[in-house]
């Protein structure tokens, strides 16, 4: 009896612990995400207006774009800080199949009618869902 109750107890406690991992993750994963989709329009915005000025300097009949040298510098910063956001993503990531004591790196395999990837993790889903089950990303059409 006492062993069942042992066991029972250190299922609550491992219970309790992922909660608690996955918990704290999932809003640190959040706010990164965020970071990273505020950055990626910025991007565009910087993208569309360097093509802008490209246009202009090109229907002037000028040769001259070292005026632009200092827009590809921004965009450059903002995909290494991306870059380093998504990397972070994956430490979190083996940060918590660390402490959980998992190896779920790897992405589910589904059987080969799976269609829709998590942009994400890489999760696999048969039907489109709105949110991936994994790791909680905005999953689109």
């Amino acid at each position: 009896m006492a062993d069942a109750f042992q066991k029972f107890k250190s299922s609550v406690n491992r219970g309790i612990a992922t909660i608690s991992v996955k918990g704290s993750s999932v809003l640190e994963k959040s706010k990164i995400k965020t970071h990273i989709d505020s950055l990626n329009r910025e991007l565009e915005k910087e993208l569309m207006l360097i093509g802008d000025l490209a246009y202009k300097i090109w229907t002037n009949d000028n040769s001259d774009f070292s005026s632009l040298n200092t827009r590809f510098e921004t965009v450059k910063i903002k995909l290494a800080e991306v870059e380093a956001l998504k990397a972070e993503l994956n430490a979190i990531d083996e940060r918590d199949n660390q402490i959980l004591g998992s190896n779920t790196a790897q992405p589910e395999v589904l059987n080969e009618a799976a269609k829709h990837f998590c942009t994400q993790c890489g999760a696999q889903y048969e039907t489109l869902p709105k949110f991936c089950r994994k790791c909680g990303n905005k999953m689109s059409d």
